[in-house]
């Protein structure tokens, strides 16, 4: 299958959209009754491809916010608790955790077979992994919390307006107890209000499901400009060491070097590639520009310049099969070792 001008749904050949949309994640979900609470924004089953033994999965992984090294199940690692939960009328909780899960055992079987054929020319699990990148471009902790930043900054702005005089609180209130928002002996005080804005010292968070609906509507969107990329796989040698991936794997850049962290880049913009780690062994980049289909066996030093790409777009943490992973940024002049990563110059402050 391939993408023909609309956001498709993985499944039997025919016409249904390639994406797994609100609807029928909501439906499958009906499925299952537990309730699970520990949601994965970064599936096990990917990052199992990163590991030696898949029986007794273990990573090496680096987390540069806590300053520790150390050898994680995959199921404990890029997992929030009630990541994915929704609180929608006649839907249980974990109904879309349950559908992921359903996407989820597809992209298993689909991961296994490219990493054996060491190919994503089948076009099947080809659109299986970009319905992936597409999940971790939207789905993910950093997002949110640009989200949820953004919507306090206004709702601040909002508030510190509409308790700007005296009168305009007073009407404020009046309005809000008319409307049934505010019960009728609620606090009015105007002078109260003026402190508590100015501490600014709250939090104003964003519901969980207000978050999934933005992004599976962001999902939609995206999904047809992965589609419409060019993609040329990387592969490293037999038992070499190899890729890495992170808690934020999907990495967009300039492919011009010397336009990266100045100029704000995007998806749908030319000039750019997409850079995802599949397994230790493989790797794609997707561009506008490149010829489709093409598969380079990649060097140490190839391999390197890709990991380092990995780690700059990392939120907090980076997994590989063991300490030995090769990387390299502008500032090197050699190839580096995964196992001194945290001794890198790169954490060191200005």
């Amino acid at each position: 299958m391939r993408y023909d001008g609309a956001a498709r749904q993985i499944g039997d050949e025919g016409s249904e959209p390639f994406g797994w949309r609100t609807e029928r994640l909501a439906q499958n979900a009906f499925e299952v009754a537990m309730t699970a609470r520990q949601h994965h924004y970064v599936p096990q089953c990917y990052l199992k491809g990163f590991v030696s033994n898949r029986e007794k999965p273990r990573l090496f992984a680096v987390d540069f916010k806590e300053r520790r090294i150390f050898s994680p199940n995959p199921k404990n690692v890029a997992a929030e608790r009630d990541f994915h939960t929704i609180d929608v009328e006649g839907r249980p909780p974990d109904a879309l955790e349950n559908a992921f899960s359903g996407f989820e055992t597809e992209l298993d079987q689909a991961l296994k077979r490219i990493i054996s054929a060491r190919s994503i020319k089948n076009e099947n699990d080809r659109a299986l992994i970009f319905n992936l990148i597409g999940l971790m471009a939207t789905k993910n902790p950093r997002l949110r919390e640009n989200f949820r930043a953004a919507h306090e900054r206004t709702a601040k702005m909002m508030m510190d307006l509409a308790a700007a005089t005296p009168e305009g609180w007073a009407y404020q209130v009046r309005r809000a107890k008319e409307d049934g928002f505010l019960p009728a002996d609620a606090d009015a005080d105007y002078e109260k209000m003026r402190e508590f804005l100015n501490r600014d010292d709250f939090r104003i968070e964003t519901e969980t499901s207000m978050h999934l609906q933005m992004e599976l509507q962001t999902f939609d969107k995206i999904l047809p400009l992965i589609f419409s990329r060019r993609w040329m796989l990387f592969r490293t040698p037999p038992n070499a060491p190899g890729f890495i991936t992170s808690d934020h794997p999907m990495c967009i850049m300039w492919s011009d070097p010397a336009r990266r962290g100045i100029y704000p880049t995007g998806l749908g913009l030319r000039n750019t590639q997409l850079l995802f780690p599949i397994s230790n062994e493989l790797a794609i980049i997707g561009s506008f520009e490149i010829d489709d289909g093409d598969e380079v066996d990649a060097d140490e030093s190839l391999i390197a310049q890709i990991n380092g790409n990995i780690i700059l777009h990392s939120m907090t943490q980076v997994y590989g099969r063991d300490g030995n992973f090769p990387y390299m940024m502008n500032h090197h002049t050699k190839v580096m070792r995964g196992a001194g990563l945290l001794e890198d110059r790169l954490w060191e402050g200005p």
